[in-house]
């Protein structure tokens, strides 16, 4: 992996990882058409003592000598994992290096139409758990890596989340007791299930708001 500047890298993240979740991953290098790559690490439910199926990162950022902040890695947690999940992971995680930024906590990664197949999910924010369940990683380099967790959300909270600070939405959650673990979740009382309508051309034509 080229954009990680070393192979190593990938070998210290596993051995972060492992000592962490508590075993072995299985290990996945994802591709895009144009050429982009990058490591996907994978616990199935029954072998993560996290209770959950687990995918994790591997070059969500560049760790390499033109890195100018430290690197973040991305990971996540859900109830039932597949093969739609994993490449839903890797694409958003994709879409992360492709941006050449380091994300912070509550940024919010859109996605196009859905982001995975069969949900109704159409977008993640991505925060930095007051648990500190992945702690940061010193590597070798010098370099520290930031660890944070991506959630898929509901486009009315991806609406929310575009007008309000996302610990907001995190608030929400919290009372209304959401597990954002469970890709079979509803939306939380206290955001408006509103339906997204397009308008057509002709409104646009006319110049009306």
């Amino acid at each position: 992996m080229d954009h990680m500047g070393s192979i190593t890298v990938v070998e210290e993240l596993r051995e972060h990882y492992a000592a962490v979740v508590g075993s072995e991953p299985e290990y996945h290098e994802m591709r895009t058409r144009s050429g982009e790559s990058l490591g996907v690490f994978e616990w199935p439910k029954g072998r993560s003592r996290m209770g959950v199926h687990l995918y994790a990162s591997a070059g969500a950022t560049r760790h390499g000598p033109g890195a100018r902040q430290h690197a973040v890695e991305l990971f996540l947690g859900v109830n039932t994992g597949s093969e739609a999940v994993k490449e839903a992971f890797a694409n958003m995680t994709l879409s992360v290096l492709k941006s050449n930024t380091v994300p912070q906590h509550g940024v919010f990664v859109a996605g196009s139409r859905k982001v995975i197949k069969g949900r109704k999910f159409t977008g993640w924010v991505l925060t930095e758990r007051p648990d500190d369940l992945i702690p940061e990683l010193q590597l070798t380099t010098g370099r520290h890596v930031v660890f944070l967790d991506a959630l898929p959300v509901f486009p009315e909270e991806a609406q929310y989340r575009h007008g309000n600070r996302s610990d907001e939405l995190f608030g929400i959650w919290e009372e209304t007791g959401v597990e954002s673990w469970n890709l079979d979740r509803d939306l939380p009382a206290g955001i408006e299930r509103r339906r997204i309508l397009r308008r057509p051309l002709w409104f646009l034509r006319n110049g009306r708001p």
